[in-house]
């Protein structure tokens, strides 16, 4: 009973996680005009924006695969979900706080290099998400709580933009 509820706290906290990933990711369409008025950048300059995260999640993905290849070693799988995910969360915190410090200081090259660490977080977390949802529970319905990540992440994705409107 004990390992059952865990396994629900567990899949309640990493569904939580989903919807902020999908909220952060699409909020860079409103995230990009922001920078492009609030830094005085040109189109191509803000589009960096975008450039910047996407190529973070590419790379630390990228890598990831890279390293376990050339090694033989799963970095995910040796440290475990959950402390692969806690290190992407603490990985995406500093490269928020960067983030904000940047944008006070007025710095576009440390917002970007913010947010590309957030990036290489989420990486990180979502290489660590699919398989943790699946080890919560009876693996034959594990692509249930798969698409209930992905329903949910997809519910952020669809509200994150018109609350990170609202605020800036």
């Amino acid at each position: 009973m004990t390992e059952n509820k865990n396994h629900k706290q567990a899949l309640y906290t990493l569904v939580t996680v989903f919807f902020f990933w999908g909220f952060i990711a699409a909020s860079n369409g409103v995230f990009i005009p922001f920078c492009k008025n609030y830094f005085s950048l040109d189109q191509f300059q803000s589009q960096l924006v975008d450039f910047a995260f996407y190529g973070a999640y590419y790379l630390g993905a990228l890598a990831l695969f890279i390293v376990g290849s050339s090694t033989g070693k799963d970095i995910v799988g040796s440290w475990g979900y959950k402390k692969s995910i806690v290190y992407g969360l603490i990985f995406s915190a500093v490269g928020a706080g960067a983030m904000i410090i940047s944008l006070y200081m007025n710095v576009f090259a440390g917002m970007l290099f913010g947010l590309f660490i957030v990036a290489l977080g989420f990486s990180l977390q979502q290489t660590s998400a699919n398989p943790f949802m699946i080890s919560l529970g009876d693996e034959s319905t594990g692509s249930n709580r798969i698409s209930l990540g992905g329903g949910i992440n997809s519910l952020g994705t669809t509200i994150g933009p018109l609350i990170v409107s609202l605020v800036l």
